[in-house]
């Protein structure tokens, strides 16, 4: 298989399975998941159905509140309004999503259905390899960088 390129589909770096919590757990239960596995985020269901994403940053910003995360529920604090991409777009699309929506982690919907997640740290390895094989050329603009094909 040949190594992914920013033209490529964020299918191709995706995780899979994806970690999941019920929004009716604890903020502690999800911070436990998320060490317990090393992961940054954790897709919220309700009924099975995708209604948020919590993140290291949502414990961190609770427990520096002093909220005691054993009191507060994922659903209270996980991000509700989700940004979601296709498993067809491309990763610099990908790239440019999270950019403008300032997140980390980036659910990949087949539909309704869950397919993947991709995390900053993947679009992130591709782009890096991309510039460093001279497939893409950077162009610095005011304070962003602007990736696009060689």
């Amino acid at each position: 298989m040949t190594t992914p390129r920013p033209d490529h589909p964020v299918a191709r770096i995706m995780s899979w399975p994806v970690a999941t919590i019920d929004h009716d757990a604890s903020l502690l239960e999800a911070a436990e998941a998320l060490g317990a596995d090393n992961i940054g985020a954790l897709l919220v269901l309700r009924d099975g159905a995708l209604v948020g994403i919590v993140s290291e940053r949502d414990v961190v910003a609770h427990l520096s509140a002093g909220t005691h995360l054993d009191h507060l529920l994922v659903g209270e604090a996980m991000a509700a309004e989700l940004v979601t991409v296709p498993p067809a777009t491309t990763i610099a699309a990908a790239a440019r999503t999270m950019a403008e929506a300032d997140i980390r982690h980036l659910p990949v919907l087949d539909g309704r259905l869950i397919a993947g997640l991709v995390s900053v740290r993947d679009v992130i390895g591709v782009l890096a390899t991309a510039v460093e094989n001279q497939d893409v050329v950077v162009v610095r603009s005011g304070t962003h960088v602007v990736v696009t094909e060689g």
